[in-house]
């Protein structure tokens, strides 16, 4: 029998497989909307925008309601919950799992604090995508999906169980007229 000798392939395959776990973890994110170094409101707004746009598209919502929902629940990307988590929503997950923050939560009329599990998502993006089903989708929120206007998406909000807060919708409003993110509705 012959000893056959190595082509070197072996070792292209090995610096190829590098090259892609390197790009996977350190490049890929950064095409794919990797939470930015976002210093102020108005920078925050402008780089969500175009995602609040596609997502509001794609699931039949009101681009300045996911905007403001985004500044609103992640405090314009300074909380930890989207810094940590790249949850830009306050969406919930199952308990025991995500990441586990205090939250305040409105239950007769009065403010609690309390310990819940959060979703934890891989980029701002997936958050985005993630809260555009939750709300074109899920039954519960059909009613926010079906609105006739933007007042009326807001006001829905919270009876539909989105916030325990019911001045929800007034707050996201406040957001939405402040910083005029109804021109991105067009």
């Amino acid at each position: 029998m012959k000893n056959k000798k190595s082509s070197g392939c072996g070792c292209l395959l090995s610096l190829a497989f590098a090259f892609l776990l390197l790009f996977f973890l350190f490049f890929l994110p950064s095409f794919k909307g990797t939470q930015k170094n976002i210093q102020s409101k108005e920078e925050f707004l402008i780089t969500y925008a175009p995602l609040a746009q596609k997502v509001a598209k794609t699931y039949g919502l009101y681009p300045s309601m996911v905007l403001g929902q985004a500044a609103l629940e992640s405090n314009f990307g300074k909380s930890q919950l989207s810094r940590e988590g790249n949850n830009y929503f306050g969406i919930k997950a199952k308990k025991g799992e995500g990441l586990v923050l205090k939250t305040r939560e409105v239950e007769g009329g009065q403010d609690v604090y309390k310990e819940e599990s959060f979703a934890s998502y891989w980029s701002p993006a997936a958050s985005f995508k993630a809260y555009g089903k939750l709300l074109g989708e899920a039954p519960r929120y059909e009613r926010v999906h079906q609105a006739k206007s933007l007042d009326e998406a807001l006001s829905l909000l919270h009876p539909t169980g989105y916030s325990t807060d019911p001045r929800y919708g007034q707050m996201v409003k406040r957001i939405i007229d402040q910083y005029d993110l109804t021109k991105y509705d067009e």
